[in-house]
């Protein structure tokens, strides 16, 4: 009721009645990624997008391609979201 009465007042949902999504920044970096593969983005464009180009200039040939895996995972999910994952996620 509190909810119902908030928007009947102020013509808005309050922002406390639905918490946000604890993936949110995960899924907003899948999906950058995902945009950035699609435009046909190298990874390392793509990691300069997401990382900022301080830190691939510094971990991008690291001998572990903790930078470069996270990249490519980022773009796989992206397209398994894309190819009818987003389905259950949403489930």
């Amino acid at each position: 009721m509190e909810c119902l009465n908030g928007l009947r007042s102020t013509g808005r949902l309050q922002s406390g009645f639905f918490p946000t999504e604890p993936r949110r920044t995960r899924l907003r970096r899948v999906l950058r990624a995902l945009d950035g593969s699609i435009a046909g983005a190298p990874h390392r464009e793509i990691g300069l997008a997401l990382f900022g180009r301080a830190r691939v200039e510094q971990d991008w040939a690291d001998r572990g391609d903790h930078l470069r895996d996270s990249v490519r995972r980022a773009v796989r999910r992206g397209r398994s979201l894309m190819n009818g994952g987003y389905k259950r996620f949403l489930l």
